[in-house]
């Protein structure tokens, strides 16, 4: 099986690759300023990490080519690539005497995830399909939940935020 030529080099830019990119970094920028104003601190790389993330999952399907199984292919990767990150988001080292790791950041988690897919979105199919589903994301990204979700923590011991206890259930009662 011979190995297809490279394509010549030509100082002209694909404006079309490069558009799609574009978007995709916008895409990724906009999710990354959700998530790295998010919290009680901000988070700089965030922001970083979902622009990167949209804009390398556009640029390996652009790379890969017009073939289905080429496209098929680069999307797996970016799939698996972008479950490491998302498990390094969400694994926290143990603090001292605490448990071996705790699961937080799965909605930062959750956001890597779909920037990916927002990127894969812009180099394969239609742009303007990513950007009504980021619209969609930043609004479910933006959404507090109620209240009555979470308690304050206790003044000064800086208790990470929990459900309410249901007094009707026993198995919360301790």
């Amino acid at each position: 099986m011979a190995i297809p030529a490279l394509p010549a080099l030509s100082p002209v830019p694909d404006l079309e690759a490069l558009l799609r990119m574009g978007l995709a970094v916008l895409c990724g920028l906009a999710v990354g300023l959700n998530r790295a104003h998010h919290g009680d601190r901000p988070h700089p790389n965030r922001l970083r990490v979902h622009v990167l993330v949209g804009l390398s999952a556009c640029l390996l399907l652009l790379a890969a080519g017009p073939g289905p199984d080429a496209r098929s292919r680069a999307i797996q990767g970016v799939a698996t690539g972008v479950g490491f990150l998302g498990a390094g988001e969400i694994m926290t080292p143990p603090s001292f005497g605490s448990a071996p790791y705790e699961v937080r950041g799965l909605s930062s988690a959750a956001s890597i995830w779909f920037t990916a897919a927002l990127g894969i979105t812009v180099a394969a199919s239609s742009p303007v399909l990513a950007l009504m589903a980021l619209g969609l994301a930043l609004v479910t990204l933006s959404a507090h939940p109620a209240n009555g979700f979470r308690r304050p923590p206790a003044e000064g011991t800086g208790e990470p935020l929990a459900p309410p206890q249901d007094p009707t259930r026993p198995d919360q009662n301790r």
